[in-house]
């Protein structure tokens, strides 16, 4: 009777975990696997004229793929992604530092700060990194005072602006991302490193970094992921060859009217994410590994 109940009762549970993983199972399926599955059958497509397409099950847009100017624009923005990911983490991971040691009240000011910061949207964030540096902007102006340069230019379109943006729109989210993990650390190990005779900088290199190596990969990966197809960043701050495959997608969908062609280019690009993710997974596996 005993064992009976006890069954039951984990059915009971077990049909409860179900009905509560069924929600966020279904919005997956309707808002991560759905596009995909659209993406590929759409990729697979006819090609008709006039920017339109009919059902088919063609590979012509796959050969495609092979193109040396659209091979040029994603190599170029997966190097994007992954430096504009090092800096990123670079910058947060010591902020996120510094905030989690400050007093509790500094704390929550700094993260309602960031929370505010997240609340911009990436157009006024572009727009405003295109006025700061114009010709007429504050900080030329400033350039100009100092003696740096002789005459006023605009200090866009080229890759230090393009990177500076990227790093700004996406160092909030990395600095809440990482603070958790951080506020978690045993402040001992610091200075039990320093009692070894290792410096400030040397037991925050040596002993904090490796300790968080997983949240950091994780977070570099996060950034590769959120910039490697930006599209109004690029557009804006950056020279045509600095475009990225986000802007070469709306090329080839809207300029060209190949929406087959884009959609196989978007696939190509979604593969390449996943094997992203799928090698930090396994990275970070294998760091914890004995």
């Amino acid at each position: 009777m005993t064992d009976g109940a006890a069954a039951s009762g984990a059915a009971g549970r077990g049909r409860g975990l179900a009905l509560v993983l069924a929600l966020p199972g279904a919005f997956l399926a309707a808002f991560c696997v759905t596009p995909v599955l659209l993406l590929v059958q759409i990729s697979l497509a006819h090609r008709d004229a006039g920017a339109f397409w009919s059902a088919g099950l063609e590979l012509t847009q796959y050969r495609q793929l092979a193109d040396p100017v659209f091979l040029r624009v994603a190599a170029f923005s997966l190097s994007l992604a992954a430096a504009t990911a090092l800096l990123t983490v670079g910058c947060a991971f010591p902020a996120a530092y510094f905030i989690s040691r400050m007093r509790r009240r500094a704390q929550v000011a700094w993260l309602v700060f960031l929370l505010g910061a997240l609340s911009l949207s990436e157009t006024l964030i572009v727009f405003a990194f295109q006025v700061l540096l114009s010709s007429g902007g504050v900080l030329v102006k400033a350039l100009l005072g100092l003696g740096l340069i002789d005459t006023p230019r605009a200090l866009y379109p080229n890759l230090a602006a393009l990177l500076a943006c990227l790093v700004y729109l996406a160092l909030p989210y990395v600095i809440l991302f990482l603070y958790p993990a951080v506020s978690q650390l045993d402040e001992e190990m610091p200075q039990a490193a320093a009692t070894l005779g290792a410096s400030p900088l040397g037991a925050f290199l040596r002993v904090t970094t490796p300790i968080l190596r997983g949240p950091l990969l994780t977070a570099a990966a996060l950034v590769a992921v959120f910039t490697v197809s930006s599209y109004l960043a690029a557009l804006v701050l950056g020279r045509p060859e600095q475009w990225t495959v986000g802007v070469r997608l709306s090329n080839t969908a809207l300029d060209a009217g190949d929406m087959p062609l884009a959609a196989a280019q978007a696939v190509a690009l979604v593969a390449v994410l996943a094997l992203l993710a799928a090698g930090v997974r396994g990275l970070g596996r294998a760091r914890r590994t004995p």
